[in-house]
């Protein structure tokens, strides 16, 4: 029979009143304790927890909305949600500042207009001769604009067109007019504007060194007018010889040959004339004449040119003391009235000039246009000029080695990462196969390719334009006609490679030179980071060779062909392996590739 009995403590033990409550068998948590054996103290028992799990019974609805009404709770809601919104917008923003604040590549500097495609130059008297006439005029050479534009050239550099009274002298008789055998103003206002309509900008060609001796500035200056007296570089004579002619004042040599000195019978006096007797020169040490050609500059500029190309400026200032040149320790076999006996200190160069270039410079720039000088060498390499164009001179084949034409090119991006490219073989004619070679090695180099109108044709003995094979020099396929529909001619060349210079790779992307074969071969890829690469062969040697370019970083097995610049059989394929590049002697050849991935 089951006990039940309510527990008691004993007089010595207080853990049954601490457990229990003696009244009515509960203890004070509301346990309730019941024993299943007749000893109440050892027997087993039954624990009651029911009481227990009322206790902790959930809440019910309205006691839920009393508790979520206490202002502590809401406030205390409210603090969390704006403080996790906080949070949020704070990790946002510094999210925001890691990725714009973070160092990283700054984007390459977009390269101006001028130096995206070569430097055309061209003289309209040849380039655009009509068979009906002795030489080409402004207007003829705007019905030829559609061709520059199809070649892809964006900067033309039109010759001397400024009126002479001599055609066969660069000495103009003014500086703010054109010469009537070109046509008139109004016809180059209109070859302007029709270029312009076409994208092309237009440079003009000015020869700031000297005048003819009929500009209207000479003849005042040689009669000591007050203003124009010390236009020119006019010297005494040194004394009389035993024939009782005068002496010059010093032993400066004409370019053109003799003395750089003439006398004046008129004035008295000797006049300096670097080049022909009929050129003097300009004193440049007088602030008159720099105003002058400012002048000058300001009208052409207004004119709608984009900037001009400076002839002869080396010999723009000469030394103001008149002082000697002194002889060279290496002559050669040169005589004291050969100008290569002497060097050129005091008329060439001179540390004037490059003070003047730079104020020139910033002023053009003034008026959105571009500067070009030529042979211009100082004593720093600070820029005195948009662009310095000098060619680059190889002795002819074979005394020069591909490894010397690596080195003219290292050298000439020493001084500007972006030179002007003019490369040239000594003594050998334009046309020739290596000439042609070069023209094409230099359109995909870090800089800017300098082609005289004609090289684009691949024409030897450069004249006039073979626009048809009507020419003689358009025999043979030489003519424009003829050339464009050939997709194996030289202009084709030409023109893909103009096309090729607008890709990234081109216009910012890095340079490697190598030679192979003994220093005869010369090649170079041209790479920017996502963006097909370029790689140019160029085999300067006289027999047939076979490279391997997977020598060069980044070069993989398989090449695309885009041009040679001879009919090889290659150039009937269009994936080649880069293991086995056959050439011809003296061609060249363009390829694109993907990149291969760095190990």
């Amino acid at each position: 029979m089951e006990n039940v009995s309510n527990i008691t403590t004993s007089p010595d033990d207080g853990a049954g009143e601490k457990l229990m409550d003696e009244k009515n068998g509960h203890n004070s948590k509301g346990i309730e304790v019941k024993y299943m054996t007749p000893t109440s103290q050892n027997g087993d028992a039954n624990i009651n927890i029911d009481n227990l799990k009322s206790a902790f019974a959930g809440m019910g609805k309205e006691e839920l909305m009393k508790f979520a009404s206490d202002p502590f709770w809401v406030r205390t809601r409210w603090f969390l949600f704006i403080l996790f919104w906080l949070l949020w917008i704070a990790m946002l923003a510094g999210a925001i500042a890691i990725i714009v604040l973070a160092p990283k590549c700054a984007p390459p500097t977009p390269r101006e207009w001028w130096e995206q495609s070569p430097l055309y130059k061209a003289n309209p008297s040849t380039f655009a001769k009509e068979p009906t006439k002795t030489q080409g005029d402004l207007k003829s050479f705007t019905s030829k604009l559609e061709y520059l534009s199809s070649l892809g050239v964006k900067t033309i550099v039109i010759s001397n067109i400024l009126k002479v009274s001599d055609e066969s002298s660069d000495g103009n008789d003014e500086f703010k007019n054109v010469a009537p055998s070109y046509g008139t103003l109004a016809d180059l206002k209109s070859l302007i504007t029709a270029a312009k309509d076409k994208g092309l900008k237009l440079l003009l060609t000015l020869v700031p060194n000297h005048s003819s001796l009929n500009n209207p500035f000479f003849n005042k200056s040689a009669s000591r007018d007050t203003q124009y007296s010390s236009f020119y570089v006019w010297a005494p004579a040194k004394g009389q010889d035993n024939d009782q002619k005068p002496i010059p004042p010093n032993n400066w040599l004409s370019k053109s040959g003799g003395s750089a000195w003439e006398w004046n019978e008129k004035r008295g006096e000797f006049y300096l004339h670097q080049f022909d007797k009929n050129e003097p020169d300009f004193n440049f040490h007088n602030p008159d004449v720099i105003k002058f050609f400012n002048e000058v500059m300001q009208f052409w500029l207004d004119f709608g040119f984009s900037g001009f190309v400076f002839d002869r400026t080396p010999y723009l200032i000469e030394d103001k003391d008149l002082r000697n040149d002194t002889q060279k320790r290496d002559f050669g076999t040169a005589t004291h009235m050969d100008y290569e006996f002497y060097d050129h200190i005091n008329t060439e160069n001179v540390p004037e000039l490059a003070p003047l270039l730079r104020t020139w410079t910033a002023f053009v720039s003034n008026h959105s246009g571009i500067l070009v000088v030529d042979g211009v060498t100082t004593a720093s390499n600070q820029s005195v000029a948009h662009l310095v164009v000098k060619p680059q001179v190889l002795e002819k084949y074979p005394t020069f080695s591909a490894d010397d034409l690596v080195n003219i090119i290292t050298t000439a991006r020493q001084n500007n990462p972006w030179p002007a490219w003019q490369i040239q073989v000594k003594d050998e004619p334009e046309g020739s196969a290596l000439s042609q070679g070069m023209l094409l090695t230099s359109m995909l180099l870090p800089g800017i390719p300098i082609t005289v109108a004609g090289q684009e044709l691949g024409i030897s003995d450069l004249s006039d334009i073979p626009w048809d094979n009507t020419t003689e020099s358009g025999a043979g396929g030489k003519d424009v006609m003829s050339q464009q529909k050939s997709d194996h001619s030289f202009y084709s060349a030409y023109k893909e490679l103009v096309k090729a210079r607008e890709s990234p790779s081109i216009l910012y992307g890095s340079l490697d030179l190598h030679v192979f074969n003994s220093s005869s071969v010369l090649s170079y890829t041209r790479l920017k980071s996502g963006n097909p690469g370029y790689l140019v062969v160029f085999n300067t040697g006289a027999e047939e060779t076979v490279v391997d370019a997977r020598q060069l970083p980044s070069v993989p097995d398989e090449l695309t062909l885009l041009l040679t610049s001879d009919a090889s059989p290659m150039a009937e394929k269009t994936k080649v392996q880069s293991e086995e590049v056959s050439l011809p002697g003296r061609a060249v050849a363009v390829f694109s590739f993907v990149p291969k991935a760095k190990d």
